[in-house]
């Protein structure tokens, strides 16, 4: 099985995680600002624990954003360094996706079939990413909303599947949005790599991964000069 590396440095969170064969190794800090600082020394002694050389590395998901603008580059960066002098493939992943993800992961009993949920991520002020995500059968992830910038309750929150009141919010709840629709206890979004790992290889397995060069952040319309996200609302499994 491919030697894996995840990054996530969007959050106040910097976690980092590698995985061989089934082993599986991390590092998770809560370091607000110092990740330029912290990162590199941290992946350091994740090799060392794993006793595996950085260019052994096959493959490398990294936050990709939304999120914090300096966090996601930095993820992005350490990626693209780390696959170029390896030779290792990169999986983009979207941060709505991974707030999701280790939500199910640090609490399995979460998870519920047919459940949808609806991630916020914050951007300045009073705007927030939101992106809904629907479990299927077997727990599998259906994107229905990709990740856009508001600054009020979309329409489409009455376009779902499900009645407001049915979705389950993850991360802080925007003022304007609708006060019925419930949301989790914990209102800070705790990003974890861990729970990157069986998601970056099923897109590796599935020819989805990508170049070193295309470790890029990706861009939400309205919020970046850069050019627009292209990604589109297809399945996630």
């Amino acid at each position: 099985m491919t030697v894996t590396l995840c990054i996530e440095t969007s959050t106040a969170y910097c976690s980092l995680a590698l995985a061989d064969q089934n082993q599986m190794f991390c590092r998770h800090e809560k370091l607000l600002r110092r990740h330029n600082e912290q990162v590199l020394p941290m992946l350091d002694d994740l090799y060392r624990e794993a006793g595996i050389a950085a260019r052994d590395t096959e493959l490398i998901g990294f936050g990709a954003g939304p999120g914090s603008f300096t966090g996601v580059r930095i993820a992005a960066s350490v990626a693209q360094g780390i696959a170029m002098a390896s030779g290792a493939s990169v999986v983009p992943m979207p941060g709505s996706e991974i707030v999701l993800r280790s939500a199910l992961h640090a609490s399995p009993s979460s998870a519920d079939n047919r459940q949808c949920w609806l991630t916020v991520v914050p951007s300045r002020a009073d705007a927030f990413y939101l992106a809904v995500y629907q479990q299927t059968e077997g727990s599998a992830l259906s994107l229905l909303r990709e990740d856009r910038l508001h600054t009020e309750a979309p329409d489409w929150l009455t376009e779902l599947p499900v009645p407001v009141t049915e979705l389950k919010g993850l991360g802080p709840r925007p003022t304007w949005l609708d006060a019925n629709i419930p949301f989790a206890d914990q209102t800070e979004n705790e990003m974890n790599a861990i729970a990157m790992i069986e998601r970056v290889r099923e897109e590796h397995a599935n020819g989805l991964s990508k170049p070193a060069e295309m470790a890029l952040p990706i861009y939400v319309e309205g919020d970046s000069p850069w050019r627009k996200s292209t990604t589109a609302a297809t399945p996630v499994t």
